[in-house]
């Protein structure tokens, strides 16, 4: 089995050059909107506050820190806590529900990684999740070890549609970026590859609870099965 991109890698183009596939965590790996959502959900009872009485654009927001999403929650209900401890507390609430949770990757992903490992393509996760979470969720669904580097919130001071996450994987990997493939599922994502000046795949997420516009990238799929052959 192989992997074709159309315009990047394919019977077209067998020569073409990819230094690095890049991988955006939530959504594109792994469907954890609902988990999110719970725990979010969670840490406003904790507070005697109502998720679903914030605005939409927070509730519904796809690709964003979470450190800069409880900043927003923090903001409209005006709570005190300082950022380092919401986003522990957060966290400690997401890993509860993880634990439980029936957790598979999204269909086509095993078969996309191991053929792109197979060409020697290294790889990496470039993220706005919690490093701890994506090593521990990576390592229960069996792809910890497909992946050489993982680049998450903390690793930068601008979330995605802002490049600096994925040049900071493409610097780390030694690749330059006009090289680097990116698969992403979120229009901020999109637009944080795209302004990286690398090639990007939009993968859609059938069960993604806003439309994305994915119309910036290179390529836009159903699921990772499409570029299977």
């Amino acid at each position: 089995m192989r992997v074709e991109i159309p315009g990047r890698l394919s019977s077209e183009h067998p020569d073409s050059t990819i230094a690095a596939a890049l991988f955006d965590f939530d959504e594109t790996i792994i469907d954890l909107e609902a988990e999110h959502v719970a725990a979010s959900t969670a840490l406003c009872r904790e507070r005697g506050a109502d998720f679903e009485r914030l605005p939409e654009s927070i509730r519904r927001a796809s690709g964003t820190r979470i450190i800069d999403e409880l900043r927003l929650i923090r903001e409209h209900f005006g709570w005190r806590d300082s950022d380092d401890a919401l986003l522990a507390r957060r966290q400690q609430l997401f890993d509860e529900i993880c634990r439980t949770a029936a957790l598979e990757p999204m269909p086509g992903v095993r078969e996309v990684v191991r053929a792109l490992r197979e060409r020697g393509i290294p790889l990496a996760i470039t993220t706005s999740a919690v490093r701890e979470a994506i090593e521990t969720i990576l390592t229960r669904i069996g792809l910890r070890d497909a992946f050489t580097l993982i680049v998450d919130g903390g690793d930068v001071r601008h979330g995605k549609p802002d490049p600096e996450c994925y040049l900071v994987t493409a610097r780390r990997l030694g690749a330059a970026p006009a090289d680097c493939v990116v698969f992403e599922d979120a229009a901020v994502g999109v637009l944080a590859a795209k302004r990286a000046g690398m090639f990007c795949v939009a993968v859609r997420n059938p069960n993604a609870q806003t439309l994305q516009d994915l119309s910036a990238a290179d390529v836009i799929v159903d699921s990772f099965r499409s570029l299977l052959r």
